[in-house]
Formats: structure tokens, sequence, C-alpha cells
């Protein structure tokens, strides 16, 4: 497998507000790539289905040689989810601090701004940043929520429409897919 190289590194999730789509499926993405690419060796026991093929197209081969030469050793657990695998509760861990440090910077202008003009929240975030968020807020949510599944909707409707031959905006599917589960692989 060939590996692949993430460029950027954001330390704050106010860094990718200013991207297209869901922020913390961005910032989520971006570290579950850094996570594969530059995991300690040692440190990885348990891996889901997911990021088991996520670390073999990822890793330079000899790092994921070793990783694998690791795990082949062990007595497998077969767990049916992803509770077991390593990546996925770093993940979680990194989601949960994301939601806290949005929610504390709330009061800022750029957050205050992108709320009001720009704002894309896929449900599996809207919903659990709508947890950490009281009246006003909760409200704000539901509509950029709300606002994003009836333009996800126009396309779709659209695109069922098009005749075969004539279809474009193929990406409604996967927007629409990233909307209703969050990006591949950040949820188990």
């Amino acid at each position: 497998m060939r590996t692949h190289k993430q460029l950027v590194t954001h330390q704050s999730i106010l860094q990718v507000l200013p991207e297209s789509g869901c922020p913390f499926c961005r910032f989520l993405k971006e570290f579950q790539t850094a996570r594969l690419q530059n995991h300690p060796k040692q440190e990885i026991s348990h891996l889901c289905n997911f990021h088991t093929w996520g670390l073999a197209a990822v890793q330079d081969a000899p790092a994921a040689a070793h990783v694998f030469l690791k795990l082949l050793e062990e007595t497998p657990s077969f767990s049916n989810g992803s509770s077991g695998c390593d990546i996925c509760r770093e993940i979680l861990a990194e989601e949960d601090l994301r939601i806290r440090e949005f929610v504390s910077c709330l009061a800022r202008e750029e957050v205050s701004h992108w709320l009001r003009t720009k704002a894309v929240l896929c449900l599996p975030h809207g919903l659990k940043l709508r947890r950490q968020v009281s009246g006003v807020l909760i409200s704000q949510i539901d509509t950029i929520i709300g606002s994003y599944r009836r333009q996800l909707a126009e396309e779709l409707l659209q695109l069922s429409k098009e005749p075969e031959a004539d279809r474009t905006g193929w990406g409604s599917l996967g927007r629409t897919a990233e909307f209703l589960v969050a990006q591949r692989g950040l949820r188990g």
C-alpha cells in the first residue's frame, strides 16, 4: 500500500472554522490521520477494522509492519465494535476536548460570526454540541442543522430527478453521509 502524508496540523478547532463542512469532522479527520501516521508503535494493542486498514494505508511500511507483528503475536479479542480500538478511544477523547474548547470560545467574535454566517455541523457533532450549550445557542444549533438538512434534501431531490447520463452533484451523497453519521472512520 502507498503511504499518504497529511500536510496541515491544526492545534485548535477555531483554525478550521473558515474551511467547508463540519469543523469537528475536519479537525478529527486530520487528528485521526496524524495519529495513524505518528502513533508510537509500542502503544497500539487493539485496532478496529477501519483503523487497521488505515494504519496500512498511511503509516510507513516498517512502522506498520512492527505494529502488525505485535498484533499478530497477541491473542485476538475479536470485538464487534470499535470500543477496544486504541485510535477510536483517542478520537473520542479529542472530540470531547474540541467540543469543550468550542463551547469555551462561544463569546469570541470569530465564533459568533461563524455561527451566524457560515456554520455547518454534521448531525452527530451538532447533537453533542447542543448538549453542551443552553437556550439561544440550542436554538441556533437547531437552525444550523435544519438549514443544512434542507439544503441537502434539495440537492438529493435534484440528483434523484436527473437522468443517469446527466447526473452531476454526486458530492451531495458524500455530504449527506457526513451529515448523518460524521466523516468516515470517526464513529464506530
